[in-house]
Order: structure tokens, then sequence, then C-alpha cells
């Protein structure tokens, strides 16, 4: 594992449960409740986008992350 993807694992699990911000593709913001994350992907729940669009979840890849910030 390198020492990138221990950090960010690192930090993930420390803002399980958490509401969060994040960018994807630097054209969609979203906002959720970090639930879970691997390697791949990161899983929100209570979802709402820059628009007020809301979702019960969504799933975003890892590679396609542009930012994300703890709220």
């Amino acid at each position: 594992m390198s020492e990138k993807q221990y950090l960010l694992d690192k930090t993930l699990e420390s803002w399980k449960g958490e509401r969060v911000a994040l960018s994807v593709s630097n054209e969609h913001s979203f906002t959720g409740i970090l639930e879970d994350f691997d390697e791949e992907v990161i899983l929100l729940r209570d979802v709402v986008d820059i628009a007020g669009n809301r979702a019960r979840g969504l799933i975003i890849k890892i590679e396609d992350m542009n930012w994300i910030m703890l709220l």
C-alpha cells in the first residue's frame, strides 16, 4: 500500500458517519454522510447535489474525485 493510499484510508476511516462535501470530475459537487469506502469507491448516503437534488445514496469512483472535505 502506498503512503498516499494509507493517508486516504486513515482519513476516510476517521470521517465515517460524518457529513462530507466532495467534487467529482470538476463538474459536480455533492454533500452526504460518508457510509463506507474501499480502494476504488466511496459510498455516501443522504446525498444532496449543488442544485438541491436529493438521493438516498451515491457511489463515487475515487479516481474521479477531485477533493473531499469534512463538514
